[in-house]
């Protein structure tokens, strides 16, 4: 039986890939996954911002958009799209004539990115008991970050900024606590939940 890492790479096959990320934490992430040579993709295959060569992944998120931005273009081969969201299942539509030669993959950080944080400070039980004490308030929307500002921010100010990219790009650049990190929330994650998405631990060259 093959590994999720096994099946990922059998999709994308020879594709040059463009990795959409739905936010800054997702950025930074895939950022340190390709500069420290983490992911079993080849650099030379990951399509970067036009605008910006430092960059390995763009924020554009529609299809349409991405289409303008970069499938106007020859890379010589096929394209996959690897989508990093929190929204399982959700797929984005390339419209034809892109659609012959590119196609999208969902890679799901579900419920929330920072959740990797979570798993990183060895605080998910803290999390869980927290969650399920607040269950039912007025505090509905119960995502990893706001435990992170409102708990983790409690000892150390920094979590506080968990959305922001000095902090994220500092606080992943340890590679053995990011792989640890992405290994451990796949320990966690649900795969009737995952479904068809992929998750970022299927990324890594491990």
């Amino acid at each position: 039986m093959r590994s999720r890492r096994e099946e990922l790479a059998r999709a994308i096959g020879d594709d040059a890939v463009l990795f959409s990320c739905e936010g800054v934490a997702e950025q930074v992430i895939v950022d340190k996954l390709v500069t420290k040579h983490l992911t079993f993709i080849n650099r030379n295959r990951i399509i970067t911002d036009p605008y910006n060569d430092d960059a390995w992944s763009t924020r554009d998120r529609s299809g349409e958009s991405l289409a303008q931005d970069f499938l106007t273009q020859d890379y010589g081969r096929n394209v996959t799209i690897l989508c990093i969201q929190d929204q399982l299942g959700h797929r984005t539509l390339l419209r034809q004539p892109y659609a012959k030669h590119a196609r999208t993959i969902n890679v799901t950080t579900h419920p929330e990115i920072e959740m990797l944080i979570v798993c990183r400070e060895g605080r998910l039980d803290e999390y869980n008991s927290w969650k399920s004490h607040h269950r039912g308030t007025k505090n509905s929307k119960l995502k990893p970050s706001l435990f992170c500002k409102e708990e983790l921010g409690k000892d150390d100010h920094d979590f506080r900024n968990v959305k922001k990219y000095p902090f994220l790009s500092q606080y992943w650049d340890d590679a053995d606590a990011l792989v640890r990190a992405l290994e451990l929330y796949r320990e966690l994650a649900s795969a009737k939940k995952q479904g068809g998405d992929f998750l970022l631990a299927d990324l890594l060259d491990v």
